[in-house]
């Protein structure tokens, strides 16, 4: 469109103001300076300047600002009087940026930079402003070139001099003060300077997503990691994709480098592939992309080795190379100018980075890295201990049933071979009957069988008869699970060669008793209890108090099949205190992980949280291998939820998932999500919240089915809607109020349909708002919600109201029906309620609140008679609900009040009406009267 006027002008940059930041903006603001030009008009001309400059500093173009800087700055000095007090104020505000601009381009030398900022100071003195951003800008130029005496001295000054209307804003300063404050150690004050920012009390266009971005990683420094987390979820949202805020997206992926989340770094890399080809108009920022993206590279290298695969193209090692190659590059440009290596130091600081985080659960389903498996069987056997060493080592442990006796002997079998020996015939029948086992519970029964036999062989020819029974049990356990018809028959052999052990050794038959129980119980063979009696009195009589303590755990499942807790919680706590007095406490895991879901279901769970916390420490102190770590997180997350403490609950709820996508079932990683984003609703962190669910959604909607996904899309569209995202929240509501009404009951389609008639009219969507909300009000009819149906009507209506031209009192008109139609809903319930007292009161409040709404719908609407009469029924019938109803009753009587006195010219009738409401607040006990005090001294005073 062709502009011709200064409206039209003004209009179009206006318009631009709208877009969001990038090429397309800046494009419009460029032609916009080309039609001020055109025009003549110095001031439209320095309002298209100081718009492009905008468009360049956010734009990620800010060395692009010194030329049209120096064309306002001309304009300025030769017409001054053509500058009014904004366009001034606008102009100073911009001479900020120079520095920061100028710093950006290492072409320009520090000669200039310096020149440029003693202009400043001469501007800011002549025109009588604080030197605030003077000594701002000296700090930027000295932190820069490194000059450390010079930074701290700028630093003080800045921090001394006074704030006014051209200091940057107090959130924005901050920040870069803390970011000064991490580079010299001190996270904690930074932190503090920060919190301000991260509590939200500090706001900007930039603020909080950059500052939470910064705050990360010290926050893991400082042991407060769930926050960090949290700050991750909340910011990347709101800064992903966004070209001015480059730096906070290099520290989220930094983050995720330096916490364990690689695969999450590599996602959000992703997303941003097309940086890693920024131009170099703008080196500064790039750099800042590239070192982010070259800690997290370093990571993945370190991690997975340099064949990670980091894009279908692209290898971690590759990709590295390249990038570092260029950070570099531009590294060295800037100390070339500076005349120090002070930007390449800085750089090879961040780079250097070790991790602040073994592993830091983020909530999010992220491709995993693969660890690189790094094996020196001579680095293991010169690490301190000789061959023999480990071999006793590992025997000692092995004897001890310790979950790391495997391990023990694993090193010993490398450092043997390392050495050139031969590798002890026990420890080789001790390994093969480990690999046996493993292949047993991963399914592969006819290998984990042939591997257990071969450990039985091996057993027997090192003279561990004794041993070699324990194989062959292990053995029969495989075929039962297998199904073989044998099983059976191995079992009894076994137990006839565990037999002639006795009396010298009960070792073997307590090990078959054991399997042979657990066998009875799941085929619910008749001798089970027999056999777990003969388990208990063998562990008893022969001091095999983990044998004994076996067959108690075996009985409180049996107990717990038949409803026995209370037996269940007695024989754990027995079988718990036997592990330990046998000094074998890592056999403790499993019982503490059930007297946990007992004592659940006897509604202790305080008792379940400590047994469970117990379970998993003791569990990670001697890493036993077959503890199921993600149920027991899951459970101790449950547990911790019941005692009202969700922000405790969290991260174990979190870690769960983690630990759940590690093991491949994705159905509990997406149920512990699920868990962990009720509890981030329920405590108001929306944003974390929407995070996990924006990346949880897609695989629900492939692997759920179409319920789940409805779910999904609900409690999304909720934290959206909470968020003020109103487009995309009323883009889910209405999708899963479309899949309600094929998966859901009439109920939950009622729900969903108002839910997504709110977001609807929140989103300005008003002809599917009144759509969504017409359909909401049929279906609570049907299913007789006359409050729910009569407070979709009046929302209803306020949307026909609000969307309708002021002029045109068709729309008033409509929305005054609804109103009618609320008040017969609630009269047609009036009989029916007399059955209940909640019944009864809810009509009455409903039609207090319906003639309440009504009076301020028309009294907007200027029709004052009509709102006069609504605001007074609905005084007259919040009377019957006092004091519960007090707020609705003071406003509706100052409502009449203010009709009468100020827009009907009644005014003894509103001094009348507030002695009145003021005599029955007396005697309602309402004492927060004093709104209806001061308008009623403000009529005796006219």
């Amino acid at each position: 469109m062709e502009i011709r006027d200064d409206a039209g002008f003004f209009a179009a940059l206006d318009a631009n103001e709208e877009q969001p930041y990038g090429k397309a903006r800046t494009a419009r603001a460029e032609e916009l300076v080309t039609v001020a030009e055109r025009m003549g008009n110095d001031e439209n001309l320095a309002w298209a300047l100081l718009r492009l400059i905008t468009a360049y500093n956010y734009g990620g173009e800010s060395p692009r600002t010194p030329v049209p800087l120096s064309r306002l700055l001309k304009l300025w000095d030769e017409h001054p009087e053509g500058f009014d007090e904004q366009l001034t104020h606008h102009l100073f505000w911009d001479l900020k940026w120079i520095t920061s601009s100028l710093l950006s381009v290492p072409e320009v030398p520090l000669t200039a930079i310096r020149g440029y900022l003693a202009d400043m100071e001469r501007r800011y003195r002549t025109a009588g402003h604080s030197l605030r951003p003077v000594h701002q800008s000296r700090f930027y130029l000295a932190r820069h070139i490194g000059a450390d005496a010079e930074t701290t001295e700028a630093f003080e000054a800045w921090l001394a001099a006074d704030r006014d209307r051209l200091a940057d804003c107090d959130a924005c300063e901050r920040r870069e003060q803390a970011r000064w404050l991490i580079a010299q150690g001190r996270d904690a004050d930074a932190l503090e300077l920060l919190a301000p920012t991260l509590d939200g009390a500090l706001t900007c266009a930039e603020e909080p997503q950059v500052s939470l971005a910064t705050s990360m990683l010290p926050l893991v420094r400082e042991g407060n990691p769930d926050r960090a987390r949290a700050h991750h979820l909340r910011g990347y949202r709101s800064v992903r994709g966004k070209v001015s805020t480059y730096a906070a997206v290099a520290e989220h992926i930094e983050f995720c480098a330096l916490t364990g989340n690689e695969g999450r770094g590599i996602e959000i890399l992703a997303e941003h592939r097309a940086w890693l080809a920024r131009p170099q108009s703008d080196p500064s920022d790039h750099s800042d992309f590239l070192a982010g993206v070259a800690v997290l590279l370093r990571r993945l290298v370190a991690v997975g080795g340099p064949e990670v695969v980091v894009f279908e193209d692209t290898t971690a090692g590759g990709l590295g190379e390249r990038v570092e190659r260029e950070l570099f590059e531009i590294a060295a440009r800037f100390d070339v100018r500076n005349g120090n290596d002070a930007v390449s130091s800085r750089v090879r600081r961040r780079l250097a980075a070790a991790p602040v985080a073994d592993s830091l659960p983020l909530g999010l389903r992220s491709v995993r890295v693969a660890t690189r498996a790094v094996v020196d069987p001579a680095a293991t056997a010169m690490s301190g201990r000789g061959v023999a060493e480990l071999l006793s080592y590992a025997s000692e442990l092995d004897e001890r049933g310790h979950p790391r006796a495997e391990a023990a002997w694993r090193d010993y079998a490398a450092a043997a071979r390392a050495q050139g020996q031969d590798v002890d015939g026990f420890a080789l029948a001790a390994l093969t009957e480990a690999d046996g086992i493993e292949l047993v519970e991963e399914g592969e029964f006819a290998a984990g069988a042939a591997a257990l036999e071969r450990a039985a062989a091996g057993y027997r020819a090192a003279d561990a008869a004794g041993r070699a029974v324990g194989a062959e049990v292990r053995l029969a356990m495989a075929r039962f699970r297998a199904d073989e018809p044998d099983a059976l028959a191995l079992f009894e052999a076994a137990q006839v060669k565990a037999a002639a052990f006795l009396p010298d050794d009960a070792a073997p038959l307590a090990l078959v008793l054991h399997h042979r129980a657990i066998v009875a119980l799941a085929s619910e063979a008749e001798d089970a209890d027999a056999i777990l009696t003969e388990l208990h009195d063998l562990g008893r009589d022969h001091g095999l108090r983990h044998r004994q303590s076996a067959a108690l755990h075996i009985r409180a499942e049996r107990a717990l099949q038949d409803d026995r807790t209370a037996d269940a919680e007695a024989d754990l706590s027995a079988a718990i205190t036997l592990c330990r007095e046998a000094e074998r406490p890592w056999l403790a895991c499993r019982p503490l992980f059930l007297r946990s879901q007992v004592r659940m279901r006897l509604a202790d769970p305080a008792a379940a949280e400590a047994d469970m916390r117990a379970a998993l420490e003791t569990a990670a102190f001697y890493t036993e291998p077959q503890f199921p770590v993600g149920h027991a997180l899951t459970m101790l997350a449950n547990a911790i939820g019941a005692q009202n403490r969700p922000e405790d609950a969290l991260p174990f709820a979190l870690e769960a998932a983690h630990v759940f996508d590690d093991e491949g079932d994705p159905e509990m990683a997406a149920a512990c999500r699920r868990g962990a984003v009720g509890m981030l609703f329920g405590l108001g962190r929306d944003a974390e919240a929407a995070a996990i669910l924006e990346e949880l959604l897609p695989e629900v909607e492939e692997h759920h089915g179409p319920e789940h996904a409805m779910q999904e899309r609900w409690a999304l569209g909720l934290c959206l809607r909470r968020l003020g995202d109103t487009r995309e929240a009323a883009r889910h509501l209405a999708m899963a109020a479309e899949t309600a009404v094929k998966v859901a009951d009439r109920a939950t389609q009622a729900e969903l349909a108002v839910a997504a008639a709110h977001a609807l009219d929140d989103a300005g969507m008003a002809p599917q708002a009144q759509a969504a909300f017409g359909r909401a009000i049929e279906l609570l009819r049907a299913e007789g919600d006359v409050r729910e149906t009569v407070r979709a009507l009046r929302a209803k209506a306020w949307n026909i109201a609000s969307s309708t031209d002021r002029e045109d009192p068709s729309g008033v008109d409509r929305a005054v029906a609804l109103f009618a139609e609320a008040l017969r809903e609630l009269a047609g319930a009036e009989t029916g309620a007399r059955a209940t007292d909640d019944e009864a009161t809810m009509v009455v409040v409903e039609r207090a609140g319906t003639h309440h709404q009504l009076a301020h719908l028309l009294a907007r609407a200027d029709r004052l008679h009509p709102a006069r009469a609504a605001a007074d029924k609905a005084a007259t019938a919040y009377v019957a609900v006092l004091p519960e109803e007090a707020d609705g009753y003071l406003d509706a009587v100052q409502l009449a009040a203010r009709i009468e006195a100020f827009g009907l010219d009644e005014r003894p009738a509103a001094v009348t009406r507030l002695d009145v409401a003021l005599k029955v607040c007396a005697t309602s006990g309402i004492t927060a009267v004093e709104e209806l005090t001061e308008l009623r001294e403000e009529l005796d005073r006219a």
